[in-house]
């Protein structure tokens, strides 16, 4: 089986979220499973700075339509193998199976997507130019796969492309789709006027096109036509297929509902391991588990909060955004403080709910921590020092936090939702809410107080969270199948078995 993975980003090559830590996931599971796969990705300036000495310029000429222009770039080529330590190893090849779109004007800049001030402007041509780039980089090479794997709506028009522009090329003959939605919340949608940049004219500009709402929506393309969509989690594919959930795209996917399939994202565990962690103070497992205690007087002192070892602390860890639940959770701490608990916060979002943060750590001090922004040294530690970790989203399709938190015997407190429902048990491995509300959060919270004072039970459960298996390996299994069960059926379809 010969497979291409697609993407904007993947970690450790460019990251600026879950879809990057997944996809880099997927790329080394499927190398340490035998997979013959290839990743193409964007060449950005953050993985030109970290890795130009470990790739080589394939040296080949292609030239991607971006309307009535070609517009020319380079490829940049190298191989990725696993050592026996998990370790990737990343050397310059020009066989190699990691391919680097490059191309200055759209690429080497200082963000993936945008700056502060909003997306960048010409996301619609950078990402139109990448995908055509892959497709013609295929027919230049001769790249026959029997899978090409997209990711998000970055990628989303290439199933579209292979059915329509692509049709022809011999090298595509025997290709198969698959689209995997990370976030429905996000879809590239664009002003009319920019649809003759993707190479379709008007007769693309209808309800089982790219037209939404009178303006373009690259995802919906895909959608359409892509011979299998994933995403996240079992109940996110169920949710996404209601006016709640579904953005918009509902009745699009309840059209394609016999062709969409929930696999539960998971987690790397040669990263997040607290037996190994070399970020925290003091590692620890399930036959040390008291060390976690360690961890945590580690954290009250780098946070500087006055907590002793037996007061609850809550972490947060994430966008401070308004899908993330970051508004319930501003509404119910002055309340919870109150009742003594300290909070930990990490992460960046919407300037609005940053504010409120800071505001609530100078009105407490001794109470709340907040770092805005991402260290990778201090999440590991509010991991391994926090006794709960918060993730009340209004939506969610995955979720990693929660994994990474049980992982580390930090109990999880979730909105009953998407993937969070997937991957936490109620009262066995964390607490889940259903009410969208600060009183219902705040309920599940003294729930969790409850447990928390009760030291065997509250151990009964840190011991059930670290045993949950989320490793990548189980989820990567079921995507090989899924491969496998594609393949099989175009072969069956051809007679070819």
């Amino acid at each position: 089986m010969k497979l291409a993975l697609v993407s904007a980003e993947a970690y450790p090559f460019s990251k600026t979220g879950g879809l990057g830590d997944v996809v880099g996931s997927l790329f080394k599971e499927f190398i340490k499973a035998g997979i013959d796969v290839t990743l193409f990705l964007p060449f950005y300036k953050i993985t030109r700075d970290n890795f130009s000495n470990s790739v080589v310029n394939a040296e080949i000429v292609y030239g991607a339509p971006i309307g009535l222009n070609t517009l020319f770039g380079a490829v940049r080529v190298a191989k990725v193998s696993v050592d026996s330590d998990d370790n990737l190893i990343i050397e310059p090849s020009k066989k190699g199976n990691l391919f680097f779109i490059e191309h200055n004007n759209f690429f080497d800049r200082n963000e993936l997507y945008g700056t502060n001030h909003g997306e960048y402007l010409d996301n619609a041509e950078r990402f139109v130019f990448f995908s055509r780039a892959v497709l013609e980089i295929c027919k230049i090479m001769n790249l026959n796969f029997d899978v090409i794997h997209c990711h998000d709506w970055h990628t989303a028009l290439i199933p579209l492309y292979l059915k329509t522009l692509y049709r022809e090329c011999s090298c595509f003959e025997k290709t198969k789709t698959v689209l995997t939605v990370h976030n429905l919340g996000y879809q590239g949608i664009f002003p009319r006027e920019k649809l003759e940049l993707t190479g379709f004219g008007q007769e693309m500009f209808h309800i089982d096109g790219l037209e939404f709402y009178g303006m373009v929506n690259f995802l919906k393309g895909g959608l359409f036509n892509a011979d299998i969509i994933t995403t996240v989690s079992p109940t996110y594919a169920k949710e996404i297929l209601t006016p709640d959930y579904g953005a918009g795209l509902d009745g699009v996917l309840r059209k394609r509902k016999e062709n969409l399939v929930g696999i539960i994202n998971g987690i790397d565990y040669k990263i997040w391991n607290p037996e190994e962690d070399p970020f925290i103070a003091k590692k620890y497992g399930l036959q040390n588990i008291n060390d976690k205690q360690k961890n945590k007087e580690d954290l009250i002192t780098l946070a500087g909060i006055n907590s002793s070892l037996q007061d609850p602390i809550i972490a947060f860890i994430g966008r401070m955004v308004y899908q993330k639940g970051i508004d319930i959770v501003v509404d119910a701490m002055p309340n919870l403080i109150k009742n003594g608990i300290s909070f930990i916060f990490e992460g960046t979002g919407e300037s609005y709910y940053e504010h409120k943060i800071r505001e609530l750590q100078n009105s407490y001090p001794s109470k709340v921590f907040a770092f805005i922004g991402f260290d990778e040294t201090l999440a590991h530690k509010i991991y391994a020092g926090a006794d709960s970790l918060l993730v009340p989203s209004r939506y969610e399709p995955c979720g990693l936090s929660q994994l990474i938190a049980m992982r580390y015997g930090t109990i999880p407190i979730c909105r009953k939702t998407g993937g969070l429902s997937d991957t936490v048990e109620d009262k066995v491995t964390g607490f889940l809410f259903s009410e969208y509300s600060s009183s219902a959060l705040t309920h599940a919270i003294s729930r969790f107080i409850e447990i928390y004072n009760n030291k065997q039970k509250f151990l009964e459960m840190i011991r059930e969270a670290m045993k949950r298996d989320f490793s990548w390996s189980n989820s990567s299994k079921k995507y090989i199948e899924l491969y496998r069960g594609l393949i099989g059926e175009r072969e069956r379809k051809t007679g070819t078995i």
